[in-house]
């Protein structure tokens, strides 16, 4: 009669710790590990649309690849491997001649050298009227080199004529 009494309660016991350690060991680890590939597919999902949407942007991926690669050279080719100074003047002069800037002189001061870069500052001394001044300046900066105004000395001349001194530095890759 003892035996009876007891298995109920042990059979409950013996019920309740099973289910405890399935819900524990089994249902919850499960639980996540679907959670976790959930958020995956998720991820995965969108990642899938990123390149769908960069594939619509750029029909052609080999195209988008080589106009890369194209734009990379022309950036490594942009700064020469000498500074060729006499250029540089040239386009002065020609820009000058084109934007109706008169130039008073121009003067190369002393090539500077860094670890990979070369440097030298050209001096111009010109005078214009403030929109061809403008007109000037962007042109040489914007020219087919890199060249940086350095620094702009402006006087009122006469008129709307303006005198002015400009440094521009210009820059080659170290050999």
């Amino acid at each position: 009669m003892n035996d009876k009494r007891l298995y109920l309660p042990i059979t409950l016991a013996l019920i309740i710790i099973l289910s405890f350690g399935w819900y524990q060991f089994i249902y919850e680890p499960a639980r996540r590990e679907i959670l976790n590939m959930e958020l995956e597919t998720r991820r995965l999902r969108e990642i899938e649309r990123q390149i769908s949407d960069l594939k619509a942007r750029h029909e052609d991926l080999e195209a988008f690849v080589e106009e890369k690669e194209a734009q990379l050279d022309e950036a490594q080719n942009f700064l020469p491997s000498t500074l060729e100074q006499d250029k540089f003047i040239n386009q002065i002069y020609q820009t000058a001649q084109f934007k109706d800037v008169k130039i008073i002189s121009i003067r190369a001061g002393e090539a500077v050298s860094a670890e990979n870069l070369q440097s030298q500052v050209v001096n111009v001394k010109l005078s214009a009227d403030y929109i061809s001044l403008l007109n000037f300046i962007r042109e040489i900066i914007d020219g087919g080199r890199l060249a940086v105004l350095d620094k702009v000395s402006v006087e009122k001349s006469s008129g709307n004529i303006l005198s002015c001194d400009l440094s521009f530095k210009i820059f080659a890759a170290s050999p």
